[in-house]
């Protein structure tokens, strides 16, 4: 296996590929980056995990939730995490960060790029849309989360496609 390429070197190759500046941790196989967003700027991490043939991108809330919100944001954190089909949203209590990790296993080394690039997107998108919720949490912890979950108002507009 060592004339395989790594991991590693497939998740900065994707980033090369699009473009896409980032910092690198080697010797933790991870590389660090921020992507300007609808709502915010998104800091994550891409990391590498050789032995397990496994590549886990977690983005970052740009703010840190108050201790007298995070009780409520946890319920909304999970409530969102049920409608997910890919990838789960979590909460460290302790410094209030909120995290969304997504995580891929792969068979071997011939998957494409594009493979990590889609990981890379969903988490951004997904940490980005939750951004105004997590604000609005922070600011009224005591506010019914069923009720915020159901408004339009904080999500980007759709934008349609012409033809």
């Amino acid at each position: 296996m060592s004339d395989q390429p790594n991991l590693y070197t497939k998740i900065k190759e994707a980033f090369e590929l699009e473009n896409w500046e980032f910092r690198e941790i080697e010797d933790k196989n991870v590389i660090e980056a921020q992507f300007e967003a609808h709502h915010t700027k998104v800091p994550l991490h891409a990391q590498s995990f050789e032995e397990l043939m496994a590549i886990s991108v977690i983005s970052r809330l740009s703010f840190p939730i108050a201790q007298k919100s995070m009780s409520a944001a946890i319920d909304t954190l999970m409530r969102t995490n049920v409608m997910l089909n890919l990838g789960n949203f979590e909460a460290n209590p302790v410094n209030g960060e909120v995290y969304f990790r997504i995580s891929n296993v792969f068979a071997d080394y011939s998957f494409k790029k594009e493979m990590i690039t889609s990981l890379v997107r969903v988490a951004i998108v997904e940490m980005d849309r939750i951004t105004p919720y997590m604000a609005e949490i922070n600011n009224n912890p005591n506010q019914p989360i069923a009720q915020l979950l159901e408004r339009k108002d904080l999500l980007p507009e759709i934008e349609s496609k012409s033809d």
